[in-house]
């Protein structure tokens, strides 16, 4: 199983982002994660493909060991660092992989930048999310600053109810930190960074996503927060899409079922790797 190393970018703008990095075959396939987790989210997803490439996994600014600025978290912020990071990356095009905010922040680089990507695969793209939504995940947010220890931390993960044992325990692994000088835990991201960010959310992008480049979108057969109708705004914004559902998956697709997401991201990626010239 291939190992990560640990990649830290520093941006013009002074700002740090901590990724992973998978090694592997050019072109690069970059994974962006949604608001409020972290880069770790794709480990099971990488463990399970097939693909030779090389993976790079981000934390956005206020996520993980990234850096947490005072301010900046609309998706305009998250995707100027991302397209700063994969222009630094110096691959040629790349494949963006992303699920929720993830999958609008690769939708926005593909549109914005073209030249630096090759295809998209979107999960579960959280475009003009409902209202509703928003409010539940600001409440829980704010519900959660202060965790007593492990066992409340499990109890309190959102979207969890199908993920394996192996992936809740690995999540919280990674995504918790001591708070209150190890009295607490929290979660390691920036809960104001967050609401701003899914306040953004509400919005209609629209216009920010489209893009001809080739984009493999999908949400899960079991979705209960964003509703199919969400997947069909999207796809009818890319005249290039191939629409796929992934099964046993309700929010979290990378989680919910990480061997089926990679089996679907294998498949699209494999479709559009670069041929070799003939002898």
């Amino acid at each position: 199983m291939r190992v990560p190393t640990e990649l830290h970018a520093r941006l013009t703008r002074g700002l740090r982002l901590h990724a992973l990095d998978w090694p592997g075959t050019a072109p690069a396939v970059v994974l962006i994660h949604p608001n409020r987790t972290i880069n770790r989210v794709w480990d099971h997803v990488v463990a399970a493909s097939t693909l030779p490439n090389r993976f790079v996994a981000p934390c956005l600014r206020g996520h993980g060991l990234s850096d947490y600025p005072a301010q900046g978290y609309r998706l305009a912020d998250h995707r100027d660092d991302l397209i700063e990071l994969v222009a630094a990356l110096d691959a040629g095009p790349v494949f963006l992989v992303g699920q929720a905010t993830g999958a609008m922040l690769a939708l926005m680089i593909a549109h914005a930048r073209p030249d630096l990507v090759r295809a998209v695969v979107a999960a579960n793209p959280a475009l003009a999310i409902p209202a509703a939504v928003n409010e539940m995940v600001r409440s829980q947010v704010q519900a959660q600053v202060r965790l007593a220890d492990r066992a409340a931390a499990r109890a309190a993960l959102p979207f969890a109810s199908r993920w394996s044992p192996e992936v809740v325990e690995h999540y919280l692994d990674h995504a918790l930190e001591p708070a209150d000088g190890g009295a607490a835990w929290r979660w390691r991201y920036h809960p104001q960074g967050v609401a701003e960010c899914e306040a953004d959310l509400v919005n209609d992008h629209s216009d920010a996503i489209r893009t001809a480049l080739p984009v493999l979108v999908f949400g899960g057969a079991e979705a209960t927060v964003l509703p199919p109708s969400t997947v069909d705004r999207v796809c009818a914004l890319l005249p290039n899409h191939r629409r796929e559902v992934l099964p046993a998956a309700d929010h979290r697709l990378c989680q919910d079922n990480p061997a089926g997401f990679a089996a679907l991201m294998d498949s699209f990626v494999g479709d559009h790797l670069p041929r070799a010239a003939p002898a």
